[in-house]
């Protein structure tokens, strides 16, 4: 324990005196770092004089530098346009990258001492440079219609092959089949490369040039193609087949006019800025589309004859397929108007082609004509109102377009318990104004029956049309909407007309055969020469009358002839039975045979 006390003490004897060793050397430095401090005081007071100095000196040179440099940018601006001058005046024709250059050279000269108007010597220049960039503009401008003229002639969509995709739909899946180059390829950089300088010095004329020319070229193609049209205000002066073609052509210059957009919005793309294309496109379409929209409504208003709903149904459906591809190509807010216009014009022609239906059917109820076949066969009215149904239901949204209205406001909710399809419902109703015409027809058709003199003729007209109403709605897919119980109700009236006519024509000598004849047998003698007399002169009256009538269904013929044979055949017979029967005891019924075989007409009644 001694030991380790002792060199405690030792160590802490050491590590004083290296303390105090350590508190001098620290003083002696605090004392050298004043020296120097003090020393370096008075080094940066007799210094900043010579800092100073050198400071400005710098400031100065580099102020004279910038100064040089803005001076030298300034003197080559208020060169360019003396040195830009003869390659502009030269024009695009003789070297357009150097006019090009030079003009975006000039444009950016223009700018900078706009910026620099301060100076007196830039007025002078600016105004210059102005008036040669507006020249050169001009220049660049006239040179850029006339490539895009040349171009768009070499390139010309032909005719043919235009009305050839007349009939194509126009679907995302196959726009690029419908595109044609309008300019050459090549020249597409050129035109692309002027468009930009114009665009960036917002030069708008060269915007109403390129319109202007696009829809020229556009108007070409059509005429070309026969699709041009007649100003909206002579549609009201054409005759009845000429407005039919003018219709017709309408309809192709929507379908054509969609085509051709294709074509026109890639060119608009390849040339113009993307913030330009659209509304270019927009302005190259937009006449076209307004003078269709304004013949289209024109044309509803003058088609004021029931028969003329095809041609609405025409247009409906020509716009149908025109609005979707119409509706991408057009995106530009000055199209969304026209679009609209369009959609407008679309609700207009579907009202009005329900209004012509309705139209229709109560003209077929207030029809007055007082001509009747004489043979009982087809009324003309029911051929013309059965071929305007077939027709009407060849096109595929019919039932949508005169009735689409008449759905029940919903909120459009199909997991909605009750909810029943826009298109089910206006198919219903289509079917329901189907019956309605019809009715409305067969009673029209029973009061002109009433006409006929001869009743039986009137029963076998009207059983002639109601079977004829009857077949073609059973061999109709699309008057098959009337339903299972419309059908049997019709055939159940056709057999009641023919029963009708049937009951008028041959139960008076069926009802003649069945007389029961006296005990007496003079009197049984005389009451069959008399009957034989009266059978012969009724088969005779018939065969001159109905001789002429006609039943021009073969099938329900048969069936006609089929009920008279077996209605007929079995009293006659009967009749003759007992004719042989009286024969036999006194020979009676010989006088009635000999009559018969005496007068071969009557034989042949019999």
């Amino acid at each position: 324990m001694a030991i380790a006390a002792t060199l405690s003490s030792k160590k802490a004897a050491y590590i004083k005196d290296r303390l105090k060793v350590l508190d001098r050397v620290t003083n002696e430095s605090v004392q050298v770092l004043d020296v120097l401090g003090h020393t370096l005081y008075e080094l940066t007071n007799i210094t900043a004089p010579i800092r100073s100095r050198a400071t400005a000196l710098t400031a100065a040179q580099r102020n004279i530098a910038g100064t040089k440099a803005a001076l030298d940018e300034l003197l080559d601006h208020l060169n360019t346009g003396r040195r830009v001058q003869p390659m502009l005046e030269a024009g695009p024709g003789r070297d357009l990258h150097a006019f090009l250059d030079g003009l975006h050279e000039l444009e950016q000269t223009t700018s900078y001492l706009q910026q620099h108007t301060s100076l007196t010597a830039v007025s002078q220049a600016l105004q210059h440079s102005q008036a040669l960039f507006n020249r050169a503009l001009e220049q660049c401008d006239s040179d850029f219609r006339s490539s895009l003229t040349t171009g768009s002639r070499a390139c010309a969509t032909p005719a043919a092959w235009l009305r050839g995709k007349l009939d194509v739909k126009v679907t995302d899946s196959n726009c690029d089949e419908l595109v044609v180059h309008l300019v050459p390829p090549e020249l597409l950089p050129k035109l692309r490369r002027m468009v930009g300088i114009m665009a960036d010095a917002h030069y708008t004329p060269a915007q109403q040039g390129y319109t202007a020319a696009r829809q020229k070229v556009l108007l070409q193609v059509l005429q070309e193609s026969g699709l041009e049209l007649p100003p909206a205000s002579a549609v009201v002066q054409l005759a009845p087949d000429q407005l039919d073609r003018y219709i017709t052509n309408w309809s192709l210059q929507v379908k054509a006019l969609t085509v051709l957009l294709l074509s026109e919005k890639r060119l608009a793309a390849a040339i113009w800025p993307e913030s330009l294309a659209p509304h270019l496109l927009s302005q190259v379409a937009a006449p076209h589309l307004t003078a269709l929209l304004a013949a289209g409504h024109q044309v509803v208003e003058v088609r004021k004859a029931p028969d003329r709903v095809f041609a609405l149904l025409d247009m409906h459906r020509t716009i149908s397929g025109a609005l979707p591809p119409l509706s991408s190509l057009l995106t530009d807010g000055a199209s969304h108007q026209i679009l609209a216009d369009l959609a407008r014009l679309q609700l207009v022609v579907a009202s009005a082609a329900a209004s012509l239906f309705t139209e229709y059917a109560e003209s077929v109820a207030r029809d007055s004509s007082k001509v009747l076949p004489l043979d009982g066969t087809i009324h003309p009215l029911t051929a013309q109102v059965l071929s305007y149904l077939k027709r009407l239901l060849g096109y595929e949204h019919a039932a949508e377009v005169l009735f689409g209205d008449c759905h029940p406001d919903s909120d459009g909710n199909e997991q909605e318990e009750g909810y029943v399809p826009a298109d089910t419902v206006a198919r219903d109703a289509l079917g329901t104004g189907i019956a309605r015409l019809l009715m409305q027809l067969l009673d029209n058709l029973e009061v002109k029956s009433r006409g006929y003199k001869n009743e039986a003729l009137a029963a076998l007209f009207m059983m002639n049309n109601v079977h004829y109403v009857q077949w073609s709605v059973e061999s109709s897919p699309g008057l098959s909407l009337l339903g299972v119980a419309w059908l049997e109700r019709h055939k159940d009236a056709v057999e009641d007309w023919g029963a009708q006519y049937h009951k008028l024509t041959w139960m008076p000598l069926i009802e003649l055969l069945k007389v029961e004849p006296p005990s007496d047998i003079a009197k049984v003698k005389l009451m069959l020469k008399d009957t034989f007399t009266a059978f012969n002169t009724a088969i005779e009256r018939i065969y001159t009358h109905q001789s002429g009538w006609t039943i021009p269904d073969h099938m329900l013929r048969e069936a006609v002839k089929r009920v008279i044979k077996d209605d007929l055949l079995e009293p006659y017979q009967d009749f003759l039975r007992r004719c042989d029967a009286v024969d036999d005891q006194d020979g009676c019924c010989w006088y009635g045979h000999v009559t018969c075989a005496a007068n071969p007409q009557h034989g042949q009644g019999c």
